[in-house]
């Protein structure tokens, strides 16, 4: 009898992940050029980036933060492939991806339409998003590592 060699649940499959990254940048985007004018473009990050490509309206910033988002994915799995030896690296870090990026974008939602100001500012979410990404990876590679 054949084993299957079928992907975990812990983790996304590539496509799914990247269906919903598109749809989460596209989010992110709309709820910024709708509520802020684009001032997301202004942030000393992807100010440079917008001026040297003439993004005017963050939408049309969506492919190029696609294209960090690949690059980023990319490194990020052949480390943890590398370093940690982990089977489906790339789902890994795709699927942290998404949830931290989901998050961000949840709390814009609650920002934008609810008036949430427990937190004031996007950059005092960033620790605590990379406290949950960590938490998640962590849990999720020792899950993998079992995998055999």
């Amino acid at each position: 009898m054949k084993k299957e060699n079928k992907r975990p649940k812990v983790v996304l499959s590539k496509l799914v992940a990247w269906i919903i990254l598109v749809f989460l940048a596209i989010l992110d985007s709309s709820l910024d050029m709708i509520f802020v004018n684009s001032s997301g473009l202004q942030s000393s990050f992807w100010k440079p980036i917008a001026d040297f490509f003439g993004i005017k309206y963050a939408i049309l910033g969506v492919p190029l933060l696609l294209i960090i988002f690949f690059i980023a994915v990319k490194i990020g799995a052949f480390l943890e492939k590398k370093i940690e030896k982990v089977q489906y690296a790339e789902e890994l870090v795709l699927t942290t991806l998404v949830i931290v990026y989901g998050l961000f974008d949840l709390w814009l939602i609650l920002v934008y339409f609810f008036k949430f100001t427990l937190i004031k500012n996007h950059l005092y979410l960033i620790p605590i998003l990379i406290v949950i990404g960590a938490a998640y990876s962590w849990w999720a590679e020792n899950k993998l590592k079992k995998i055999k």
